[in-house]
């Protein structure tokens, strides 16, 4: 299977997955017991350990993964100088994919990393697209779910040209705290927008 390496042991999806998965999929959108009962059979979990890519720039993203434990980081690579930037984090119970990616089927412009060791699902493409033509409830879903991330990353997009950097800190200060023992000072800051150093001397600023 396409972005998914030969050394890490695929099983079936746990009914303890299985649950946070359709848990988290009904805050979207009420689900039938036909479709939850097909989804479960097309759906797998695995284990990665820290730093492992889960997919690199110019790969199609063949799979889409949902964290059920861990942080996972997204690197933007550009196409003319090939420099890297952290564009974006994921936190337990979200749903991976990078846009171009899986739904588009162009090749990605983003480097996928596991921050810790990390437990994700997933779906293949060919099956989710098997889905998809069974089940209209696939395709209300999954574009309810792309159009809430959306709003996330227009929302961050907006927080960093709007907010100043102190009041960034203060606002983001939960989520950096999940992400200081995992990332470096220059990725988290290359998501906050602002320097490592400033970022280093925000924590260290007594009330902050």
């Amino acid at each position: 299977m396409k972005n998914h390496p030969t050394f890490n042991k695929i099983l079936p999806i746990s009914d303890e997955a299985f649950i946070i998965l359709i848990e988290e999929m009904r805050h979207f959108l009420q689900l039938n017991a036909g479709f939850i009962r097909k989804l479960k059979t097309v759906l797998y979990e695995v284990n990665y350990k820290k730093d492992h890519k889960l997919l690199i720039n110019k790969e199609r993203q063949e799979i889409v993964w949902f964290l059920i434990d861990g942080v996972v980081k997204e690197t933007n690579v550009d196409t003319q100088s090939d420099k890297k930037t952290t564009v974006w984090f994921w936190f337990a119970k979200s749903f991976i994919y990078v846009t171009p990616g899986f739904f588009d089927r162009e090749p990605s412009q983003s480097i996928v990393t596991a921050g810790c060791n990390c437990r994700v699902i997933f779906i293949s493409y060919e099956d989710w697209k098997a889905l998809k033509d069974t089940f209209d409830t696939t395709d209300t879903v999954t574009e309810k779910i792309r159009g809430a991330y959306n709003v996330l990353r227009r929302e961050h997009a907006s927080n960093i040209s709007t907010l100043s950097i102190t009041e960034r800190y203060i606002k983001y200060k939960d989520k950096l705290n999940l992400l200081f023992p995992h990332f470096s000072l220059k990725d988290i800051a290359e998501y906050m927008g602002m320097s490592a150093d400033r970022l280093s001397g925000l924590r260290k600023t007594p009330g902050l």
